[in-house]
This record gives structure tokens, C-alpha cells and sequence, in this order.
């Protein structure tokens, strides 16, 4: 039905096709009406010749004058049509080809409209390849950013905690050396003196190694998923910052309701329950609660494992709710906080570990909480 432009074949053929048809019928049809008038005619012309008495020999010269005339009639009627409906076939075939070649250039002019925007969408198809590698390669850098950050937060997190650490066993080593030196000074030393002082000054020595030791292995990234109990990695957290927070005079409550194994990253997950009770200790610290207290509850809903971790801090503030857990956001001073730990916490409960991280207010202060499977 089409050729190659894409031009349908019967806008050419059913008008030639027509106009024969049509010429045709009507020839036909006025012969036919022609050769009808003509048979009364004769029919007339034999009655008025009998009436008139006329002889039959001029009757039929009458008749063949007639159809000689008839015959000169329709010659000319056909020459007319045959010329009528050639001329009209010439007419049609130059429309044809005017109409033939307007709908060529609308055809060219479509291609090229369609061949234009077909090379905008690749251009937009490219453009748009190159902005989302441009993007996928900002995000790597922003995350490559976070984690440096992050970690240079843990670097100063854990050297304030292990200062917290080391005050205690340092004070004590330092009486024990005050102690030897007055001794000394006053000739009552002895072997026996001398021993117990090595000996527990041995002891804080190996306390502060080993506590260097907790924090290195405290902060190494877990490599692969493993079983664990919520409650032991809790209490490695808080066997962390105890220190720190005995020194602020902050009281942290354990409650084991139902104690459960998860699958998961135990350091991971340890160093979220850390990052949320180090950001309760600084919220209390900064609006100097009086009998600072820190919760951690611990409980178990079917196979789910349920952590809250609560303060008594006044709560946050309900336009910070919705923000909290947003990279770089925090309601600390810029000196004390980058933004950065809640939302780390948050894709470790999430993302890695496929549980929820949440927050709420209750009548004392912020409730964090995370509902894991185990």
C-alpha cells in the first residue's frame, strides 16, 4: 500500500480510477437515454407518415437521415467526453504530482524534525550519563569526606575517653612514686617496700595498656556478620566511656529485661550504643543537669531485640527531630560536634544491619531506639 517515500499508493491510482469509472457510467448512461428518445422519435415520425399518407420510401430515407444525425450526435458526445475526461485525467496527474511532492517535503521536514530531536535526546541522554557518573562521583567523594571526618571525630572522642580513662590509675601511680620518694628521704625504705610498690604500680601499668588495647579493638571495623548478644556488646560500650562519665558525675543504669543474640557487626553495633550515650553526656553536661541520668534498657518482642537508650536532658526540640539524623546536622557547637554520628549510627542499624533507628521525647528527655531482628 506504501512506496518508498511512505506515500500512499491509492492517492494516485483511485482517482484515475474514478474519473474513467464516472466518465464511463455517464457516456453509458446519456447513450442509452439517447438511443431511447430516439426509438419514440422514429416511432412518432412512422404514425405522423401513415396519418399523412405518405409512401414508405420516403419514410425510411426520414428514418435514415435520422440515425445519420443520432450517429453524428454520438460521435461527437463520446469525442467530447473522451476529451473531457482527458483532460481531467492530465489535470489530476499534475495534482497528483503537486500533491506528491508537498507531502515528500512534509515527509522530509517530519524526518527531519523527528531526526532533530532524536539527536537532542541523545545529547540529553549523554549529557544526563555524564551528570549522574558526575554525581555518583561527587557522592564518593562526600562519603570518602564523612567516613575521614568521622574518623578524626573518633580520634578525639577516644582520646578524651581514654584521658578519662588513665586520670585514675595516673593519680594512683603518682601517690605511689610520692609515697616511695618520701620513704626514701627518710631512710625507711626496704626490699620488701620497694616490691609492693613495683608491683602495683605493675598493675596500673597493665590497667592503662590494656585499656589502650579495649579502645584499638573497639574502633576496628568488623569484617563479616556474626552472632552476638545485645547485652555484651551494650556493656563494651559502656566499659568505654564509664570512665568518662564517673568523672561528670553522670549516673548510667543498665536494665536487662530479655537479652537476645542478633546477627549482625558486634563493634558496629557497639560503637552506635556508644555515639548515642557520649551524645546524651554532652547535651547533659551542656545544659548542666543536676543528677544527670543515662538509661539503657534492653528487651525482647518476639524475634525482635528492643534497645532504648533515654536521658534526662529536657528532650529535642521538635523541629530537630525531624533533621537529627541528616549528615553534618547538630545542635552542638561546631568545635564539639561535626553532624556526623547519628547519621553513621543510623546507616548501621539500617543499612547494614537491616533494624531501625529512631528518636522520640518523653517527660524527662530524648529517647533513642532500636528495634532489630535477630
Amino acid at each position: 500500500m506504501f512506496n518508498k517515500e511512505g506515500i500512499p499508493f491509492f492517492t494516485i491510482i483511485i482517482p484515475f480510477f474514478t474519473i474513467i469509472f464516472v466518465s464511463f457510467m455517464a457516456t453509458s448512461y446519456y447513450l442509452k437515454l439517447s438511443e431511447e428518445s430516439f426509438q419514440k422519435d422514429i416511432i412518432e415520425a412512422k404514425k405522423i407518415y401513415k396519418k399523412a399518407n405518405k409512401n414508405e420510401e420516403q419514410l425510411n430515407t426520414f428514418i435514415e437521415k435520422k440515425i445519420e444525425i443520432k450517429t453524428e450526435q454520438d460521435d461527437l458526445f463520446k469525442d467530447f467526453m473522451f476529451a473531457l475526461t482527458l483532460v481531467v485525467i492530465v489535470f489530476m496527474v499534475l495534482f497528483t504530482f503537486l500533491m506528491i511532492s508537498i507531502i515528500k517535503d512534509v515527509i522530509k521536514k517530519y524526518k527531519k524534525q523527528v531526526e532533530y530531536r532524536e539527536n537532542e535526546l541523545k545529547a540529553l541522554n549523554e549529557n544526563l550519563f555524564i551528570k549522574v557518573k558526575q554525581g555518583i562521583e561527587e557522592a564518593k567523594q562526600k562519603d570518602r569526606k564523612i567516613l575521614e571526618q568521622a574518623k578524626l571525630a573518633r580520634i578525639g572522642s577516644m582520646i578524651s575517653m581514654i584521658a578519662h580513662q588513665w586520670r585514675q590509675p595516673l593519680s594512683q601511680l603518682s601517690g605511689i612514686l610520692m609515697e616511695l620518694e618520701t620513704t626514701t628521704r627518710f631512710k625507711k625504705v626496704d626490699e620488701k617496700y620497694i616490691l609492693n610498690a613495683i608491683e602495683k604500680s605493675d598493675k596500673m601499668i597493665e590497667f592503662m595498656s590494656n585499656t589502650i588495647d579495649d579502645f584499638r579493638n573497639f574502633y576496628k571495623p568488623d569484617k563479616k556478620k556474626e552472632d552476638f548478644l545485645v547485652s555484651n556488646a551494650c556493656k563494651k560500650a559502656i566499659n568505654i566511656i564509664d570512665a568518662t562519665l564517673e568523672n561528670l558525675g553522670i549516673e548510667l543504669s543498665l536494665n536487662i529485661k530479655e537479652d537476645k543474640s542478633i546477627y549482625g557487626y558486634p563493634t558496629e553495633f557497639a560503637q552506635v550504643i556508644l555515639n548515642i550515650i557520649s551524645n546524651a553526656k554532652d547535651v547533659l553536661v551542656e545544659k548542666n543537669i543536676k543528677n544527670p541520668k543515662i538509661g539503657l534498657n534492653i528487651e525482647s518482642k518476639g524475634v525482635l531485640s528492643i534497645i532504648t537508650i533515654k536521658d534526662n536532658a529536657g528532650g529535642i526540640g521538635e523541629k530537630n527531630l525531624e533533621l537529627i539524623f541528616d549528615p553534618y546536622y547538630s545542635t552542638k557547637d561546631s568545635s564539639k560536634g561535626t553532624g556526623l554520628g547519628l547519621y553513621i549510627s543510623k546507616l548501621i542499624i539500617e543499612r547494614n544491619m537491616g533494624g531501625e533507628l529512631s528518636v522520640y521525647n518523653d517527660e524527662e528527655g530524648a529517647v533513642f531506639k532500636i528495634v532489630i531482628a535477630g
